[in-house]
């Protein structure tokens, strides 16, 4: 009796095992081939689309933060010039000098770290990849409408699936995070809880924006937060 009980407790925690996984098992893949391949192209695409806005993000970002660690440079240049004072802080010729070096490097050392990423050609091959994909993915769509009685709907879609290959190969691989953008778009398909939203949102920001707005400004929140730490000083 206490075997059989025993027996009977091992196949209930098989069974509970076996459905758990089951769970964990993306929807999609436990359907038929065709489902999965137009999840796949779907995902793919609209990942593809976002790291081009993405990587167009971060070249419009670059460009102007260029301009403003320029804009920097030439303010500090001009400060003995015209006698100028910046609130509380004045600087000696030495230290306008040694600013005006800082910047003219971090200006050089970062416009050439950023040329070297390529973002316009990045967002141009992520942009290009994404249409090529959106074509097969119009093409499975028809055949899913039009072509299931058709007797060459196998083949059709194993060349599909092998056309979404070879693109695969001729362009590189998007950011995990431009998926985690897919999803923020169709955030009720995914089923994107508030704070899941806001983690997105958040890793968003901190991967594309963050770095160039502390360049864009970090100097002007610097000047403030010294001007108000002498002020504070002086009048205590």
């Amino acid at each position: 009796m206490f075997k059989s009980i025993l027996t009977y407790y091992k196949k209930c925690r098989r069974a509970k095992r076996i459905a758990n996984l089951s769970n964990r098992i993306p929807p999609y893949l436990q359907k038929d081939f065709e489902v999965e391949l137009n999840y796949k192209l779907w995902t793919t695409k609209g990942a593809r689309f976002a790291a081009s806005h993405r990587t167009e993000t971060l070249q419009r970002l670059s460009s102007q933060c260029v301009g403003y660690l320029s804009a920097y440079l030439i303010i500090v240049s001009l400060v003995n010039v015209f006698g100028l004072k910046f609130w509380m802080i004045s600087l000696s010729d030495s230290e306008v000098s040694f600013a005006s070096v800082a910047f003219s490097v971090l200006i050089l050392l970062f416009s050439q770290l950023e040329s070297s990423e390529s973002f316009v050609l990045k967002s141009d091959r992520y942009h290009n990849c994404a249409l090529d994909i959106a074509e097969l993915y119009n093409q499975l769509r028809y055949t899913k409408t039009y072509a299931n009685e058709d007797p060459n709907k196998k083949d059709i879609l194993l060349k599909i699936s092998n056309d979404y290959d070879k693109i695969l190969k001729r362009y590189e691989n998007h950011a995990p995070i431009d998926y985690s953008m897919l999803q923020l778009t169709k955030s009720d398909y995914f089923k994107l809880s508030f704070w899941k939203r806001g983690l997105i949102r958040t890793e968003y920001y901190l991967r594309v924006q963050f770095k160039y707005h502390l360049f864009m400004f970090g100097p002007v929140f610097l000047f403030v937060m010294v001007n108000l730490y002498k002020l504070f000083v002086k009048n205590s």
